[in-house]
C-alpha cells in the first residue's frame, strides 16, 4: 500500500500529488482515544 502518491512534472522530476485515504481512521481513532482518556482523568481527579 502506498502511503504517498507521486507523479512526474513536465521536467521529469518527482512531485507529491497526495496522500492515501485508506489510513484516515488512524488519526481519528487517536483523537477519540485522547478525548476518552482526558474525560476519564478528569472524572478520576474530581472523585479523588
Amino acid at each position: 500500500m502506498e502511503l504517498l502518491r507521486y507523479t512526474q512534472d513536465v521536467f521529469g522530476r518527482k512531485m507529491l500529488v497526495g496522500v492515501n485515504w485508506d489510513l484516515v481512521w488512524v488519526p481519528v481513532a487517536a483523537a477519540g482515544a485522547l478525548i476518552v482518556l482526558h474525560m476519564a482523568l478528569r472524572l478520576w481527579r474530581q472523585r479523588g
